[in-house]
């Protein structure tokens, strides 16, 4: 942390960039919120700091990784800490928060409930249904890079199921413990059981649980008001999720802006290394379009958001607010397209027209 910089109050580990966003998109009411690419410095003057391992589809997690991210960010101070997972359990969500809990200095009990239930995610009897349908039925388990591989959370985690009014009494007597949230008044009843445990726990969850949090420490505990999105005429579209809603998305959006997309890839199942490989390519031909007349960036996707970001030689993305839901906004910070106004997604958020909506909320401006 440079020399003088305050702690931040929270830290988002995540294991993708758009799902870091995501979340940290729900602490906006807490203060400055800014994304790190790995390897940055943290900011001087962020109140919660986002991070991705990069790890989504990756069995075996970088410990040493992980543990340079939370220190970077945290160096002993009070930070709390937020894991991500994702809210269909993509990935390998385990071990993920298996790694982050071992780069914290202290022992903590993990409260898992990757709820967010205005996006149909729902967690029922210890299990992730997605619009009332256990998840695995659902896109998550046929996933062409990093499916889910199990919904059934107290299997995923090997923990039992409490109630929330228990964690209090539970924390410091179990690693890991599942709990159920089928509302958002469930998240929030959830958030504020565990405001007063401090960093005894570590908090896991989506993008729900996150804003449940960022609700109950809102500084000044009155709602803030949106800030304007800027009208940005000139942009680009750069797609690398093979969510297959992302290419229903593009293809409702029409030609309104450029997209820089690859081809599509072979088979049900890809490797991470041929995933991210082809992110990397594709976000250089986005960065090399990235004209200075180009006014904004709509970026859909995980890898491609954190490989654009080290295209353009950014440090992070400070983030201002959301376009849709799951769709929240910033700009670039530092590199060769500073102050660059660049949103996210996820492929597997929204519905087939929301990507067309992004761009008419961005053309049409205040």
């Amino acid at each position: 942390m440079p020399s003088g910089a305050r702690a931040p109050r929270w830290l988002v580990v995540a294991d993708d960039t758009t799902g870091a966003l995501d979340a940290a998109l729900g602490f906006l009411g807490v203060g400055a919120v800014e994304y790190r690419v790995a390897g940055a410095d943290a900011p001087a003057d962020a109140d919660v700091v986002a991070v991705s391992t990069g790890s989504r589809a990756l069995a075996v997690h970088d410990g040493p990784g992980v543990r340079r991210a939370v220190e970077a960010a945290a160096e002993g101070s009070s930070v709390r800490v937020f894991a991500k997972v994702d809210s269909t359990l993509r990935g390998w969500p385990a071990e993920h928060v298996e790694a982050v809990r071992h780069a914290l200095p202290h022992p903590v009990t993990a409260v898992v409930c990757p709820a967010a239930p205005v996006l149909g995610r729902t967690v029922e009897g210890g299990r992730v249904l997605v619009h009332g349908e256990p998840a695995m039925r659902a896109v998550a388990g046929r996933d062409a890079v990093a499916p889910a591989r199990e919904d059934r959370l107290t299997a995923l985690f090997d923990a039992p199921l409490v109630a929330v009014d228990d964690v209090p009494a539970i924390v410091g007597t179990r690693d890991t413990v599942v709990v159920d949230a089928f509302t958002e008044e469930d998240l929030d009843s959830l958030a504020r059981v565990v405001e007063p445990l401090g960093q005894r726990v570590l908090l896991v969850g989506s993008s729900g649980l996150a804003a449940a949090l960022g609700r109950l420490q809102h500084r000044d505990g009155e709602e803030l008001p949106a800030p304007e999105v800027p009208r940005a005429a000139r942009g680009l579209v750069l797609v690398t999720s093979a969510h297959p809603l992302a290419r229903r998305q593009v293809a409702a959006a029409g030609d309104r802006w450029p997209v820089v997309a690859p081809p599509p890839l072979d088979g049900d199942r890809v490797d991470h290394d041929t995933a991210l490989a082809t992110a990397r390519s594709t976000a250089d031909a986005a960065a090399d379009r990235l004209h200075d007349d180009a006014e904004a960036v709509v970026v859909v996707g995980g890898d491609g958001a954190d490989a654009l970001l080290r295209a353009l030689g950014a440090s992070g993305v400070r983030l201002l607010g959301s376009l849709a839901h799951g769709v929240p906004w910033g700009r670039v910070r530092g590199g060769s397209r500073d102050g660059l106004l660049i949103a996210t997604k996820s492929g597997g958020f929204g519905d087939p027209e929301t990507l067309d909506r992004v761009i008419t909320t961005l053309t049409k401006g205040p």
